[in-house]
């Protein structure tokens, strides 16, 4: 294991030294600003923040999307398994991946039956492997075809046409 460290500690040590040339680059320091101007947005509309991993792309050569502590704490654990499924992209995550992630992340605990049966449900966001318990954002599963979303105004005017009014017109009393 000895040799493994020396190498560890010579491979950081080289990575050190690209990345102090990348930070003396002008474009370096346009990153950074963006960087916390994009942190800071993502605080106040209370999602979570997009590691330098992510942009950079060193999350999406990983098998599994990193769930920093806390990251999905006060969240149901549905949208929390949804934000888990987004990190992966178009990797397919076991519920008991899922599972792992989530209460990692802090969100709402359910059992896991109940957050299996939320995601079985969850057809317009979430397609499931058939006789797996394996998941994926829909949108990443072009192949995978879903009915469109009826817009608000076309289901609110189904429900009133569904719902009769509660007195006649005074031209349906006269028509009786």
């Amino acid at each position: 294991m000895g040799g493994f460290n020396e190498t560890i500690e010579k491979l950081k040590s080289e990575i050190a030294g690209h990345i102090a040339t990348l930070k003396a680059n002008e474009a370096w320091a346009q990153v950074e600003k963006i960087y916390r101007a994009l942190g800071t947005i993502e605080e106040l509309a209370e999602v979570p923040r997009t590691s330098l991993a992510d942009l950079f792309g060193f999350a999406e050569a990983s098998s599994t999307a990193f769930v920093r502590p806390g990251e999905f704490i006060g969240m149901e654990a549905l949208n929390a398994a949804k934000l888990y499924l987004e990190k992966r992209k178009s990797e397919a995550a076991s519920l008991d991946e899922i599972v792992e992630a989530i209460t990692k992340g802090g969100a709402n605990t359910v059992s896991r039956d109940v957050l299996r049966t939320s995601l079985g449900r969850s057809t317009w966001d979430v397609v499931k492997a058939p006789d797996q318990e394996l998941y994926q954002l829909i949108k990443f599963a072009p192949h995978v075809k879903r009915g469109k979303k009826k817009s608000g105004q076309a289901e609110r005017e189904e429900v009133q046409a569904a719902v009769p009014a509660s007195e006649p017109s005074a031209e349906e009393v006269s028509k009786v």
